[in-house]
């Protein structure tokens, strides 16, 4: 016992000091999906790629309105709906840290008029 507590005191410390020294993402990690509103068509071929449904396209009669929601909450971040989309609209970031308290802090939704 004493040899192991002679080893640990001589490697000294080798994790990360979380959350004040960030790590930075390896290149080609698939991270949190954003949407660039400006380039997306609502065409819904991200809706029907996603295999845990978290993308959904639905319409506002009333308003006229095509509503994208993009729910981070059951996201696998498998890139499937930034393979899809044919307009380069959506976009696999670096971004890990999606903590939050309340699940609305985790949802997305983008608006147009049709």
């Amino acid at each position: 016992m004493l040899r192991i507590l002679k080893k640990t005191i001589k490697t000294g410390i080798v994790t990360k000091r979380y959350p004040k020294e960030q790590d930075i993402a390896p290149v080609g990690f698939r991270g949190k999906p954003e949407i660039d509103s400006g380039r997306c068509t609502f065409c819904g071929d991200c809706v029907a790629a996603c295999p845990t449904g978290v993308v959904h396209l639905t319409t506002e009669d009333e308003n006229r309105e095509k509503i994208l929601t993009l729910d981070y909450c059951g996201c696998i971040f498998c890139g499937r709906c930034e393979e899809v989309c044919t307009h380069d609209a959506i976009k696999l970031t670096q971004e890990y840290e999606l903590a939050s308290k309340i699940k609305e802090d985790l949802i997305t939704k983008f608006r147009r008029r049709t």
